[in-house]
């Protein structure tokens, strides 16, 4: 998942986190996961176009934590200030299920948000990190990107807020 904003996914994960104190959850939100910034993304993505090692080649890329979807819900409430949230994971609720709580909770559109609820039961996290000896960064932590995120959003022109 990329944090910056505007990105679909991000933009799920804060709607549902600013919107909702209280959440039921599918047992996904266990998912683990590896978040990265976007200015990370962008960095790797510069860091390669510079490199002449990194042509032809495939990277896996992530922040520097593995998440589960639950701690991320949390650690956003904690970076925005928020109160802690309640979040109870049950085994029955469907992906059909939770994309149609997104659709009412959430103002991005059900044709990207279904395909993203879909793939939540996936776990993503890097399984090479290779990268880091072609392009080393300084890697961003959630929390410090979920500021960045929503600092740019509150700055940016035409931005009302809730």
């Amino acid at each position: 998942m990329i944090i910056g904003a505007g990105g679909a996914s991000y933009e799920m994960l804060r709607y549902l986190v600013e919107r909702l104190p209280l959440m039921i959850c599918p047992k996904w939100i266990n998912t683990r996961i590896q978040p990265i910034a976007v200015t990370d993304v962008i960095a790797y993505l510069s860091g390669c176009i510079l490199n002449p090692g990194t042509a032809g080649k495939t990277f896996d890329i992530g922040g520097p934590e593995v998440l589960t979807y639950k701690i991320m819900m949390e650690q956003y409430a904690e970076a925005r200030g928020l109160a802690k949230r309640i979040i109870i994971d049950v085994p029955f609720l469907t992906p059909s299920l939770s994309s149609y709580w997104v659709d009412l909770v959430t103002p991005v559109p059900a044709g990207i948000a279904h395909p993203l609820i879909e793939g939540l039961k996936n776990e993503v996290i890097c399984r090479d990190n290779s990268i880091d000896t072609y392009v080393p960064i300084k890697k961003t932590t959630f929390k410090d990107a979920v500021k960045k995120a929503f600092a740019e959003e509150t700055s940016g022109p035409g931005v009302t807020g809730f």
